[in-house]
């Protein structure tokens, strides 16, 4: 049992063993469809909190074979279903969080990457295999040893692209995801691949390391949309377990309506359970202060329509324009579109509408003291 490579199920014993846990586990079973298939790429972007870190110690805890975690899986969801034995903790797993990296490496990221999962590797294969070679040829391998194909989990996969202003560095870090997921050695070791960000694949003219992926937003999850979040229904079955009024946590917490689903806030809704008391759990991320930037400034009316949105109005939005990337904001649109992928607004899709998702984020950006 590895760090990087093939790690163990602690982060998912914890969660299970949480005071309030929700299980999720149905999330696999999609997974399990598109393993081992040419669908095996799946990125999923939400706002923090929304449970992708979770879902993300999950995946290792059930592909691992770092662990047994037969016991943590009993009378889940995903344990009656016929793909549950077949797939339990038979794959090579490689967890990586980028922003751990970034935090503590930012221009030397994708060496040092390189340097922890080859450490790992050593452990288990030793002078087997040649580490010098760039990491699609080491991986393929290890499969060539093992016969075990991997799954490659990445969390905060985009920290790189919302953080990294040198092109060359954002250049040779997708340059890096293609080795992973699109050489012509990935399409025999690689059996899945699950990244999570907070915003979607950036669109780079002339990059294409990750236009294999399918995506699932905070404008469309699909068949995902109930595994990040909490569903209205279960709210409802928690407001009766913790005696809490479900019109109040909804007014605080709900507005997400996402594929005709409505989410829950989940991190907000669980601290509002536990400490029985409807409150402001909302923390500022470091992506929205450079959105905050346009706000104050009031580019190009962007202040006003905020405040008009706080006030109940809906505001037209093009989402289509937005390049998925906080640093090259190009218009309101783009503004308006970032905000909604960051959480600070919820999105109409039918009407193609932004508006303000809830008390608790109205309370966030009144914090902003924009009038």
């Amino acid at each position: 049992m590895g760090i990087y490579f093939n790690p163990g199920n602690g982060s998912f014993t914890k969660d299970k063993n949480s005071q309030l846990y929700l299980d999720k586990t149905g999330l696999i079973e999609y997974l399990n469809r598109v393993i081992c298939t040419n669908a095996n790429c799946i990125s999923v972007s939400h706002a923090r909190r929304f449970g992708k870190s979770h879902a993300a110690g999950m995946i290792d805890a059930y592909y691992s074979r770092g662990c047994n975690s037969s016991d943590l899986f009993e009378n889940t969801e995903i344990a009656s279903k016929d793909s549950y034995a077949v797939h339990l903790n038979k794959y090579n797993v490689i967890h990586l969080d980028v922003s751990s990296f970034w935090d503590a490496y930012k221009d030397n990221v994708i060496k040092k990457i390189q340097e922890y999962i080859y450490d790992e590797l050593k452990q288990v294969y030793g002078d087997q295999i040649d580490y010098t070679k760039m990491i699609s040829a080491v991986l393929m391998s290890v499969y060539n040893i093992s016969s075990i194909p991997f799954v490659i989990i990445i969390d905060e996969w985009d920290s790189v692209i919302r953080n990294g202003g040198n092109k060359t560095l954002v250049h040779n870090y997708l340059q890096f995801l293609h080795l992973l997921f699109k050489s012509e050695e990935s399409k025999t070791f690689l059996a899945l691949a699950y990244i999570t960000g907070i915003l979607p694949i950036k669109k780079i003219k002339d990059e294409s390391a990750l236009n294999n992926f399918r995506e699932f937003t905070m404008l469309k999850s699909k068949q995902l949309t109930r595994y990040f979040g909490f569903t209205e229904d279960e709210v409802k079955k928690l407001c009766l377990t913790y005696d809490m009024d479900f019109e109040s946590i909804k007014a605080w917490y709900n507005g997400y309506l996402i594929d005709g689903l409505h989410m829950y806030n989940p991190n907000s809704v669980v601290q509002a359970m536990l400490d029985h008391d409807y409150d402001f759990y909302w923390k500022n991320t470091s992506s929205f202060e450079s959105i905050n930037t346009f706000i104050t400034m009031n580019y190009a009316g962007l202040k006003d329509d905020v405040l008009a949105m706080l006030s109940g109005d809906k505001i037209r939005v093009n989402v289509n324009t937005f390049q998925n990337d906080i640093t090259t904001v190009a218009s309101k649109d783009d503004a308006l579109t970032a905000l909604i992928h960051l959480g600070y607004l919820a999105y109409d899709a039918n009407r193609k509408m932004a508006y303000m998702p809830n008390h608790e984020v109205s309370m966030a950006l009144n914090l902003l003291q924009l009038q």
